[in-house]
């Protein structure tokens, strides 16, 4: 029988919550993305995928970071700097508030931009 959260809804092992995935797209300027509830969740598995980059030396800086109280933000981890183009960089971030957001930074010069994605499941404990 699946495990049942703290609402008593039945989950599987691994999902992903809503807003976890960052689409694929080209971005130029340092952001946060759309917070995301993470309430109930030991950790989160995630994946970078960069599939293009540009400018002169480019770097960019992935974290997610994560709140109890939806005002005041904290880096839970960041996945490795990154200069290039990557099949996938995989992290367990955790432990987690209320709700997280993904956070990334884009640094060099020549207007840099990468374009990447973020996958990621959701863990609990059964």
């Amino acid at each position: 029988m699946p495990a049942q959260d703290s609402q008593g809804r039945y989950v599987t092992p691994s999902e992903s919550p809503s807003g976890a995935q960052l689409a694929s797209a080209a971005r130029t300027t340092t952001a946060n993305g759309t917070a995301f509830d993470t309430s109930g969740l030991d950790s989160l598995s995630a994946t970078l995928a960069i599939t293009a980059r540009s400018g002169t030396d480019p770097t960019l800086d992935v974290v997610l970071e994560t709140t109890a109280d939806g005002t005041n933000f904290y880096t839970v981890l960041a996945f490795p700097q990154q200069a290039n183009t990557t099949t996938g960089v995989a992290r367990v971030f955790g432990p987690l508030g209320s709700s997280s957001r993904w956070k990334w930074t884009i640094g060099g010069t020549d207007t840099p931009s990468f374009t990447f994605a973020i996958s990621a499941t959701a863990d609990r404990d059964a």
